[in-house]
């Protein structure tokens, strides 16, 4: 079994103990996938985006940077909720380690035409590096990645979403990645996993060296 198949379906099989996972690691830079299990919003239970929990620990494999998964749904949504445990402790975690950049796994509809939405909240969210939403579009479609467009048709600007939360409390940038799960799923054939992973991790390791520099 791959590394693929055996995170999908640890979080495809919320078997998670805990409401949340946070795995340390090295460098400045940190995924989060709030919502890699199942949410409640506003009483309503929602699909988990398990693919972004498989991703953020294949990240963490290849380059060893720090991860934080929601593995069980508490009925709560960190990504929406006001007041949020795993928002609280990602905070933590950034500040005591000097976090440089954030980084927001999410998955979007399958039947959605878009591809990738890299979201910034309208420019809040990267105020303190600009330029890094277009070095994120240029990863993506130097990987030959169509449909990457920047706060469309998602754009994390609520104030609760974790990379608006993280980008406001520890003025660290924040980008919010939406991928359509066409691309994530080797279900499709559309899938383009593999070159999502490898431009992911290309540009986290020159995000570390700029944060180091």
């Amino acid at each position: 079994m791959s590394k693929y198949e055996s995170y999908l379906l640890f979080f495809a099989s919320k078997l998670g103990r805990r409401s949340f996972t946070l795995v340390k690691g090295e460098g400045r830079v940190m995924i989060s996938a709030p919502h890699s299990a199942e949410q409640t919003r506003n009483g309503r239970k929602k699909y988990g985006e398990y693919l972004t929990g498989v991703l953020a620990n294949m990240l963490h494999d290849e380059l060893g940077c720090p991860i934080i998964c929601k593995t069980k749904n508490c009925k709560d949504d960190a990504n929406y909720d006001e007041k949020s445990r795993y928002k609280q402790k990602l905070k933590k975690y950034v500040i005591k380690n000097k976090i440089g950049y954030l980084i927001d796994l999410h998955q979007m509809n399958p039947q959605r035409p878009e591809g990738i939405a890299v979201g910034t909240g309208e420019g809040r969210n990267i105020s303190a590096d600009p330029g890094i939403a277009d070095r994120f579009v240029k990863c993506f479609e130097d990987a030959g990645i169509d449909g990457v467009a920047i706060d469309k048709p998602f754009s994390a600007i609520n104030p609760n979403t974790v990379s608006s939360f993280i980008a406001r409390e520890c003025g660290i940038p924040c980008v919010q990645l939406e991928f359509n799960t066409r691309l994530l799923s080797k279900r499709y054939s559309e899938c383009r996993y593999d070159e999502i992973l490898s431009s992911m991790a290309k540009l986290i390791k020159e995000l570390n060296g700029d944060a180091n520099g």
